[in-house]
């Protein structure tokens, strides 16, 4: 058997492992904690692991549903730089679906943070996705019944979470938080007892000193037992989880023994996933660490975000940087070649691998040509360089004939791939390049600059701009010129001669890469700028 024939991408094991099992239908869940912004670290495990495995699923003919948990019912835990302290204080241990907009721009806390995620899941390709908050799960008949279960073999829960935890649970203890009527306290409120018949809890709450009885739809288990009850009431099959949860004895390990010992139902096949990671620290919300995941559709295609994670394994490591954003957008770049057979690679599985998670990246549904490509950082400079206004794809597309990145004006579809491209590098140089990716043409060139040249400088810039109007010119036969006029005939050396050319059009000693920058820019700009020094 071939090295190619044995590779297996990981989504696919976990297809065909989901398909062996003898259920009627899949339910394949992820969960996404509303306790602040939704930053692209927690789509990896919980949304683009289980978009790929029910697309797999579809695809072998198993009935199949794609679920999102989002965990309303639980109290704000929000601090400093997310929030005020003042605000922090004053909502500490409140439900967050009754917190208020921390910039009142929202009806509630979830909303504001909830929405800039919603209104990216179309981009990314994310297709009959059903969410449910847990604040709407509670009142369920089935979740109900759950909570009855869990208080009335409490004893049994105790145990088993102090198998685990090894912490040790008073002989009163009620797993059951209530939600305080009044000032809506789910954190420190204590259920005094309960009414398994009336389905009711009756309250203390330390917060406003409320007292009473309330529904068992309104409260919230511990959150061991609340993960065990969801995958009952939702009847999951599949669910990720972060390594976190993966320890052996931990949070993971405890919930199986509840679902088996206390509920009495067989747990969901799992996976455990790496964290992503900022410079080493692992994205969090909270402590604002982290980026946006509906920043990302603005500085880079979706499919570069999901390639990124569908090309490693899940527990490997990754650690994101918004200055990393132009290398993952050409390692995309680059499978897509390898995918269309523009580019071969000499490991026969790195390259399977490659190409199966492209595929997966675009929905199991690639292009059905070869999309335009434009270096991130090439892009980046085109577009500091040409004004976004109506047409700009076309002024695009004559000056990437001449830098040799394509051979023709495209089709108006393909001017609109280099529109989108151009835009999304200009935002991401606008917010996030270094200050030597950042450049300004100077409109006119400073006299301080000018004098400050001297002679062999001003003569070499007047030559190259001689040399630049006598032909049409690739990139590479620029710069080879370019280095044959500093070296052989103006005899003054490389980095002299590059320091002179980016002091006259930038007012600075570096730059993008000189010949296709100059390519770039007007040649009579050009060559009136150089001419000006004589």
């Amino acid at each position: 058997m071939s090295r190619i024939k044995q590779f297996r991408h990981w989504v696919d094991i976990i297809v065909e492992d989901l398909v062996s099992m003898k259920v009627d239908k899949h339910v394949v869940n992820g969960g996404m904690a509303a306790s602040g912004p939704i930053h692209i670290g927690k789509t990896r495990g919980e949304l683009f692991i289980q978009a790929a495995v029910v697309r797999g699923l579809k695809k072998k003919g198993a009935d199949v549903e794609h679920l999102l948990v989002v965990y309303t019912q639980d109290p704000l835990k929000a601090k400093p730089p997310l929030v005020t302290t003042e605000f922090a204080k004053k909502w500490k241990g409140v439900r967050i679906l009754d917190v208020p907009c921390p910039e009142g721009c929202c009806s509630n806390w979830v909303e504001h943070w909830m929405k800039p995620f919603y209104e990216v899941l179309d981009d990314f390709g994310i297709e009959n996705l059903k969410i449910i908050e847990t604040s709407e799960i509670y009142k369920s008949r089935e979740m109900v019944e759950a909570v009855k279960l869990i208080v009335e073999k409490r004893k049994k829960a105790r145990e088993v979470l102090g198998r685990f935890k090894g912490a040790k649970y008073p002989e009163d203890w009620i797993p059951f938080k209530p939600l305080c009527p009044k000032c809506h306290n789910i954190a420190t409120t204590k259920a005094v007892s309960i009414d398994l018949e009336a389905e009711k809890a009756e309250f203390t709450c330390p917060r406003c000193g409320a007292s009473g009885k309330v529904d068992l739809t309104q409260g919230k288990l511990e959150w061991r037992l609340e993960w065990a009850a969801l995958w009952q009431v939702l009847n999951v099959t599949f669910e990720p989880y972060g390594k976190d949860h993966a320890v052996v004895g931990g949070s993971r390990d405890s919930c199986v023994a509840i679902a088996r010992e206390v509920l009495g139902i067989e747990p969901p096949k799992g996976l455990a996933y790496e964290w992503v990671y900022v410079n080493g620290k692992a994205m969090s919300s909270s402590g604002g660490i982290s980026f946006d995941f509906n920043e990302w559709p603005k500085v880079a295609k979706p499919q570069v975000l999901k390639y990124w994670y569908y090309s490693a394994k899940p527990m490997t490591h990754l650690d994101f940087s918004p200055l990393k954003i132009p290398q993952l957008s050409d390692e995309y770049d680059k499978a897509e070649r390898v995918y269309f057979g523009i580019e071969k690679v000499k490991e026969p599985k790195i390259e399977e691998n490659m190409k199966r998670s492209y595929e997966i990246a675009n929905n199991e549904e690639p292009p059905k040509e070869m999309p335009i490509q434009i270096p991130y950082k090439f892009a980046a400079m085109l577009a500091q360089i040409i004004p976004e206004k109506e047409g700009f794809g076309r002024q695009a597309a004559e000056k990437l004939i001449k830098t040799g990145h394509i051979k023709e004006i495209p089709s108006e579809e393909g001017l609109k791939q280099i529109e989108s491209i151009l835009r999304r590098a200009g935002y991401w140089v606008r917010k996030y390049a270094p200050p030597h990716l950042r450049i300004t043409i100077l409109e006119k060139l400073p006299q301080d600059i000018a004098n400050k040249l001297d002679e062999k400088e001003k003569e070499f810039l007047r030559i190259l701009g001689e040399k630049i109007g006598e032909r049409k010119w690739t990139p590479d036969e620029l710069e080879a010129e370019i280095y044959r006029l500093a070296r052989e005939v103006v005899e003054i050396g490389s980095k002299k001669a590059f320091r002179a050319a980016y002091k006259v059009l930038l007012g600075r000693d570096s730059g993008p890469r000189l010949a296709p920058f100059i390519l770039t820019l007007d040649e009579k700009f050009v060559i009136k700028r150089f001419r000006e020094l004589t």
